[in-house]
């Protein structure tokens, strides 16, 4: 998935509302305006992986 297939997906979610409105962005729940904002972020060539309410994005994961 490109960063444009992930904003649009993220803003779907937001129309949708109720527990739509939230995400899980690489293990931390954000309100989906939030990770919109992270999307339009990141780079072209960052990894996107994305499925169900669960983004993850390999290259930004912390190594706590």
């Amino acid at each position: 998935m490109d960063r444009e297939q992930l904003i649009q997906r993220l803003r779907a979610r937001a129309r949708r509302g109720g527990p739509a409105e939230q995400v899980w962005w690489n293990g931390e729940l954000l309100h989906v305006s939030e990770a919109i904002v992270r999307a339009a972020e990141l780079t072209d060539n960052e990894t996107i992986r994305a499925r169900g309410d669960d983004v993850v994005i390999p290259s930004r994961l912390r190594d706590d």
